[in-house]
């Protein structure tokens, strides 16, 4: 019997995981930091004994795994030991270790008991960029090694891998669309999934049912944040994704207005959270310094835009048939996105329970899909989500979020597919 399905995204911004206990009725989610550091036992012991007795911090502030007397620091954790920045490295071999961690940290906070002799029974599924997916192999031989004990915190624990499941990033997607649809649906026509990620950007393209092409280049929205920090002074990647996502989201009734023939970016210099990066005191100088920023906003999304969109022209057919688009950072390059499928969004402003709604309470506009923009263009109606957005939401009470989390449905979504393809396997084998 299955103690924990665990469905997890090791993802460049953040971890995402998906989890459900035995007898649960729905699953639960966590995102953890993306950091990892590996310490000595020592480093470890002369921290906690400086820090002493202070408060009573939440396991995911203080998460470590060892194994074969390797530390490993996950998290909020390793930022107390310096991390290095690993977006250039292998997410699979750092994946090891997250998966470890957040399985001791499920167990912990779920006050799961561990049988002293039966070690846990576990079902894992884990999305991998495709430049990655051919380590499956080798990434599920090393984790049963470590999976046969180890310790995350002061918990020891043993795991059997009942089953793994891998597949590539925006795999979830694309599981959950055929799922909607059937067999006999994607065995018509040409279907493509992108998902942009914080390290790379994804491409699968199925034809006629066969999974023709993948790709997974370090195109990610990291490219594109590095751009806006060479170009301007004193800004980091965190402080400037999370202003740009905020200045989004509060301009959205202006973005998605029905006044317009498609979506727009907002007006980056006149955005309260773009405003709140400058530094300067001298209101002269602060004046300048906003709208460097938003001019660094404007090119830097051209040039990122541009590299995109040669490398989807040289991976992808001319005329797809449908196009399912995943993660938080795809909403930054929407206009774009609709420019090169010929989409004109279908807008309105009655709520309803269509796809996806934005707006103030008192009014809100909804987006029903898309109609063809151009009569000379091939129209490839997109997909964000695999319409699943609303599911996830509903499924973690995420309808009243903050929007401080930037878009936590749409980065939950490909995991969140992996996971119901995972629980829908039951007891066949894969």
């Amino acid at each position: 019997m299955t103690d924990i399905y665990i469905s997890v995204d090791v993802g460049g911004s953040q971890t995402k995981i998906i989890y459900q206990k035995s007898g649960d009725s729905k699953p639960n989610y966590l995102l953890l930091p993306p950091e990892l550091e590996e310490i000595s036992q020592t480093k470890l012991d002369n921290y906690m004994a400086r820090l002493g007795w202070i408060g009573s911090p939440h396991p995911d502030q203080q998460l470590w795994v060892v194994w074969n007397e390797r530390v490993v620091v996950l998290g909020d954790f390793a930022s107390k030991f310096d991390p290095q920045d690993r977006l250039g490295e292998l997410k699979y071999e750092n994946a090891l270790w997250k998966v470890l961690g957040v399985i001791g940290l499920i167990v912990e906070t779920n006050n799961i008991r561990v049988p002293p002799k039966k070690p846990l029974s576990v079902e894992l599924a884990l999305l991998l960029p495709w430049n990655e997916y051919n380590d499956r192999k080798k990434f599920e031989e090393q984790l049963r090694k470590m999976l046969a004990g180890f310790q995350v915190r002061s918990t020891a624990l043993k795991v059997n891998l009942s089953r793994f499941l891998c597949r590539p990033e925006g795999g979830g997607l694309a599981a959950v669309r055929i799922k909607q649809e059937g067999i006999d649906w994607l065995r018509s026509l040409q279907l493509g999934v992108l998902m942009f990620g914080h390290r790379n950007t994804t491409i699968l393209y199925f034809d006629r049912g066969q999974l023709k092409l993948g790709d997974s280049p370090l195109l990610g929205f990291a490219n594109m944040l590095d751009m806006v920090i060479e170009m301007t002074s004193g800004l980091d990647r965190e402080r400037l994704a999370d202003a740009i996502f905020k200045a989004r989201h509060a301009a959205l009734e202006e973005i998605y207005s029905a006044d317009f023939n498609n979506t727009r970016h907002p007006k980056w210099v006149e955005a309260a959270s773009i405003k709140a990066l400058a530094t300067a005191k001298d209101q002269n100088l602060r004046d300048k310094e906003i709208q460097d920023i938003g001019n660094a906003i404007k090119v830097a999304t051209a040039e990122y835009w541009d590299k995109l969109e040669r490398w989807m022209s040289r991976v992808l057919p001319k005329e797809l048939d449908e196009m399912i688009i995943g993660g938080g950072a795809a909403y930054h390059v929407e206009p774009e996105l609709e420019n090169y499928f010929n989409c004109q969004p279908k807008t309105d402003t009655e709520y309803s329970s269509s796809s996806y709604s934005y707006g103030s309470p008192g009014k809100k506009i909804r987006v029903e899909g898309y109609r063809r923009k151009s009569g000379n263009k091939h129209f490839t109606p997109m997909i964000w989500g695999s319409g699943m957005t609303k599911v996830v939401k509903q499924t973690f009470n995420l309808e009243k979020q903050q929007f401080g989390e930037q878009c936590i449905d749409s980065r939950l979504v490909d995991c969140f597919g992996l996971f119901d393809y995972l629980v829908g396997l039951g007891s066949g084998n894969e």
